[in-house]
């Protein structure tokens, strides 16, 4: 399915219905409200929280990319099987083997495949075997897990 076929989809399940739309003019009947004057701190204070025992949170920054081709670098996540890849404008993922069923998530930037042309959101499911060669005009970063 193209982009536009998925935004058209997408746009009909935000679509309101009658009950949504007779409901939206209510919220214009009520005055506004002021927040408590303490709001903003007691949001701080749970920022400044320390982390909380089994929460792991690492920047994008942080570990080591490594490069995979030419403009497309690799970064492990957790275990083997999870990882992003980063890709500048222009580059190509060389054809490529799965030896498991692999999903992609794209969080930035545009790939080009021989079945779409996909953006940020898309997700994109790829069985056990060889793939051919994809590509980015704009450049990306992608999530990707292996089952």
């Amino acid at each position: 399915m193209s982009r536009r076929a998925h935004e058209a989809k997408d746009a009909r399940l935000f679509e309101a219905d009658p009950a949504e739309q007779a409901l939206a003019s209510l919220s214009l009947a009520a005055p506004p409200i002021s927040p408590p004057a303490d709001l903003w701190a007691k949001i701080a204070g749970q920022l400044a929280a320390p982390i909380p025992a089994g929460i792991e949170i690492g920047p994008l920054a942080a570990g080591k990319w490594r490069k995979l081709a030419p403009g497309v670098q690799i970064k492990p996540l957790w275990g083997k099987r999870t990882f992003l890849i980063r890709c500048e404008p222009g580059a190509t993922v060389p054809r490529h083997r799965h030896r498991s069923f692999e999903h992609t998530l794209i969080l930035t930037g545009d790939i080009a495949a021989g079945y779409g042309d996909f953006g940020p959101g898309d997700y994109l499911g790829n069985p056990q075997g060889w793939h051919e060669a994809w590509s980015t005009k704009a450049g990306c970063l992608v999530l990707v897990q292996y089952d």
